[in-house]
């Protein structure tokens, strides 16, 4: 249960969380399948399949199926393709969420650290971050491939805490998929999942993180809250008169 009094530093996943992203993902694929010849798909099936990086996105939007898996030349082929499109995209699609920068602004002015741990390429994620203007705010970015394994793994979680000094339990993760309540879980730190998180089209409710939020902005306000229900009352000092009678 997320504790406030023991939240050190806050960690951000970047994909539907801080940026919505899955305007520019949806064109590229788009383009992927146009340039195959290929029927189109709906973007809300592309938006649904985000999350666990490029190359398993590519195989779900060529396979149709959020398990499938496609032969690896048509893959290289769709990858190459998928990415070009991306990358020509400059992100021009993407958008910070509602309530991003006031959450942004509130911790900084706190001096509580933040980072981000994303499922993107770390330059990808510093590109972005930096092209909306909030890369300014966070210590560090942990890309897939700086770290050993991508969530629901703790790797990310774990590498951040070691980089900022800081037990894993004084994290506090920032999600809104199933992999971040599990990634969550398996550091032994506490999760706070957005609504509108990329999570296949399934209610974050149901895997049971500790908060549930609709914007970034509620953020600071319920750690606050939190904060002030948890802190000790303070001791009434007692004090004896002469006459031995106790005065408060």
């Amino acid at each position: 249960m997320l504790s406030a009094t023991q939240v050190k530093a806050v960690v951000f996943e970047l994909d539907g969380i801080l940026v919505d992203t899955a305007n520019d993902i949806c064109h590229a694929a788009e383009e992927m399948l146009s340039d195959l010849r290929l029927p189109s798909l709906r973007s809300e099936h592309v938006r649904d399949w985000i999350g666990d990086g490029s190359e398993k996105l590519v195989h779900r939007i060529l396979s149709r199926k959020i398990d499938g898996i496609v032969p690896d030349p048509v893959f290289r082929i769709g990858s190459a393709l998928f990415m070009k499109a991306y990358q020509r995209r400059n992100h021009e699609g993407a958008s910070l969420f509602e309530g991003v920068e006031a959450c942004l602004h509130q911790l900084r002015r706190r001096k509580i650290p933040m980072a981000v741990v994303t499922n993107q390429a770390t330059a990808q994620a510093n590109e972005i971050l930096t092209v909306l203007g909030i890369r300014s705010h966070f210590s560090l970015v942990l890309g897939r491939d700086a770290l050993q394994e991508p969530k629901p793994s703790a790797d990310g979680l774990l590498e951040a805490a070691l980089l900022l000094q800081l037990k894993p339990e004084q994290l506090l993760l920032v999600g809104g998929s199933v992999n971040d309540v599990n990634a969550s879980r398996a550091a032994h730190c506490s999760v706070v999942c957005v609504s509108h998180g990329y999570n296949y089209g399934i209610d974050i409710r149901k895997s049971a993180p500790d908060i549930v939020v609709d914007s970034l902005a509620e953020l600071p306000v319920y750690l606050n809250q939190n904060k002030r229900r948890t802190t000790k009352p303070r001791s009434v000092r007692k004090v004896t008169s002469k006459a031995g009678k106790e005065k408060r």
